[in-house]
């Protein structure tokens, strides 16, 4: 009994010892780790607000956008399917006109893969401008995880009012891919087969996320 008792004073002083320690390293990376995603937020935004090089919004207009969003709680806000779109719903006036920056996900093969857009909002029409996958990390190495290449994301933009009024699919769902990228974007298709090989799934989850930001845009704000 008594070394019963001694055995489990042992153990219990190693698990709070241990308990410790990870909440030190938790707490003490916390501040680190927000910083690292607000980073990578901020620059997200300004790619998909990037057109010909030049940004259409002052670069401090976007820092203080970015910032006041990540104040506030996120959530769901619209969903499509599995998708989903998420606050803050960031607007911005350009010389173009009213450009929203969304963010969303879609289910890839790994979890949520997530994505901020930019959308001109002008004469009723709806145009996607730019994306940036900012998640994928559950996503298979050499499979779906080519989301992050550039190739591949530029695939997916810019695609017009009448082609996002479509739908937005993959070509190999929308049996489409006999044509050329910018051929497929004008019908909503975005042809990545060729560029992402034996994924389907996560380029599926992002055309998604673009189909359920656009249909939130319709009924939010137009």
């Amino acid at each position: 009994m008594k070394d019963m008792i001694k055995t489990g004073l042992i153990l219990m002083v190693y698990t709070l010892v241990a308990g410790l320690i990870l909440g030190f390293i938790y707490t003490s990376t916390q501040t680190a780790i927000k910083e690292a995603e607000l980073k990578n937020t901020i620059d997200a935004v300004k790619f998909v607000l990037t057109e010909n090089g030049n940004l259409l919004v002052k670069e401090k207009v976007i820092k203080e956008a970015v910032l006041k969003g990540s104040k506030e709680e996120e959530k769901e806000i619209f969903k499509k399917g599995t998708s989903a779109v998420l606050t803050p719903v960031l607007n911005f006036d350009t010389e173009r006109g009213k450009v929203y920056v969304l963010k969303g996900y879609g289910i890839g093969y790994g979890g949520k893969v997530i994505t901020i857009a930019s959308f001109l909002v002008n004469n009723k029409k709806i145009d996607l401008l730019s994306i940036r996958v900012i998640e994928y990390s559950q996503e298979t190495p050499g499979l779906g995880a080519k989301i992050s290449e550039e190739t591949s994301q530029k695939r997916f933009y810019p695609i017009p009012y009448e082609g996002l009024k479509n739908g937005v699919k993959v070509d190999k769902d929308a049996g489409k891919s006999n044509l050329s990228p910018e051929e497929a974007k004008k019908i909503g298709v975005v042809k990545i087969s060729d560029v992402m090989t034996g994924a389907t799934i996560t380029p599926r989850a992002v055309a998604s996320t673009i189909d359920a930001m656009f249909e939130y845009l319709q009924k939010e704000v137009q």
